[in-house]
């Protein structure tokens, strides 16, 4: 027996499904109960989806997969070059959805990793963009970091530019931090 249901998502324009395979008898389809939302996660999927919108506001881009990917890598660059104290207080000021992305494959025992120069981390962006000809790695670490100082407080901003070598600073925005 295999049951499906389908919710729309908050804005109505996703779905998602739940798929039941050799549900019980027992098991009544969700859409006979009462549905409920969990709003947190309808809340850091919006807000991931927002900061998304912003990078590919600033890359001028139509492509969300290509802003998520390189939001991604970006975010694991700079990671890999903060001390653990200051990777977790930058975390916490991420949406839960990107907090788990930013996490994703950490491995704190290595880090602050040696090449932090600005040269070595936008190469390491561009790692994440194997054989892409359409992106410039470079001009996508200033639109990630660019969302990243609008969306993290100052004060955030301004004790991860104290702790970075100054060639890394040099890739925030200028008016930032």
């Amino acid at each position: 027996m295999s049951v499906t249901d389908v919710y729309k998502n908050v804005h109505g324009v996703e779905e998602f499904y739940i798929i039941y395979e050799d549900a019980p008898v027992e098991v009544k389809p969700l859409r006979k109960r009462k549905r409920s939302n969990v709003p947190v996660l309808a809340a850091t999927v919006q807000k991931t989806k927002l900061w998304i919108r912003d990078v590919m506001l600033q890359l001028r881009c139509d492509k969300a997969p290509v802003a998520y990917h390189g939001l991604r890598a970006v975010l694991h660059t700079l990671r890999d070059r903060l001390t653990i104290h200051e990777a977790a207080d930058f975390a916490s000021q991420l949406p839960m959805l990107l907090r788990g992305l930013f996490y994703e494959g950490w491995q704190p025992e290595r880090v602050p990793v040696k090449d932090r120069n600005k040269e070595d981390f936008i190469a390491h962006v561009a790692q994440a963009f194997p054989g892409d000809q359409n992106v410039d790695p470079e001009r996508m670490t200033h639109a990630v970091l660019s969302v990243v100082a609008h969306h993290v407080s100052d004060g955030e901003m301004r004790d991860i530019k104290a702790i970075i070598p100054k060639s890394l600073g040099e890739l925030f925005p200028k008016n930032e931090a």
